[in-house]
């Protein structure tokens, strides 16, 4: 019995079973290099096998379409970024606003990491292919639920500050909604910047709180 690493979990395996594994890591990893070269429709699977050193046969064997190879690609790619990345926040300094910003910013940095195009076919995989996309759904809502429960955190933390009660669930949810909603425009508008959309979220949520505060918030 051996043991190995793939998508940030050890697995004993047998020598038959090492040996499958070892191809899929093989496959992902040539996989990944092609998708980032040359993008997801340039790409085929009889060049990655080839590259990965197996059938094209064997390929299909293990993801039966190239779809389900991009996700398990990203699946691969978004363990490491957490793993990498962590998402410990330090929130000591800087009013509501200011402390909400930091946090969208923590946990939106992967954005930055794969470029709009693999964006898009994640989006459209996903959609098409509700069943193989279930690992990826799972890690991506897990993520959210995690920032939104610091975000929700923050809020109450605040709750002095409000004029009269805020009710910290229905904000939170506001918040999840414009990140989602700036999300999508963002990986379709190949003109727009990171830095733009970081931007927007920043006034979108600080015009969610206009009115409601008892001092209003400097930027």
């Amino acid at each position: 019995m051996n043991e190995f690493t793939f998508g940030g979990c050890k697995y004993m395996v047998g020598l038959r079973a090492e040996k499958k594994q070892q191809n899929q890591i093989s496959i992902v990893k040539e996989a990944t290099k092609s998708f980032f070269e040359k993008g997801y429709q340039q790409s085929t699977m009889a060049e990655i096998a080839k590259n990965a050193k197996v059938g094209t046969g064997t390929i299909y064997n293990y993801y039966p379409s190239k779809g389900k190879l991009l996700l398990a690609v990203f699946e691969d790619e978004f363990v490491r970024l957490q793993n990498d990345k962590g998402t410990e926040i330090e929130l000591d300094d800087g009013n509501l606003v200011q402390q909400i910003t930091r946090i969208t910013e923590i946990f939106m940095s992967f954005l930055e990491d794969f470029p709009k195009s693999f964006w898009r076919e994640i989006i459209h995989v996903m959609t098409e292919d509700a069943e193989e996309s279930e690992g990826i759904r799972q890690g991506l809502f897990g993520l959210d639920d995690e920032m939104m429960t610091i975000v929700k955190g923050t809020i109450e933390k605040h709750e002095d500050s409000f004029k009269t009660q805020f009710d910290s669930t229905q904000g939170t949810r506001a918040i999840y909604n414009i990140l989602m909603m700036q999300f999508m425009i963002f990986i379709y508008d190949d003109q727009m910047t990171y830095h733009q959309l970081l931007t927007l979220i920043k006034q979108q949520i600080t015009f969610l709180f206009v009115g409601k505060l008892k001092e209003e918030m400097e930027e």
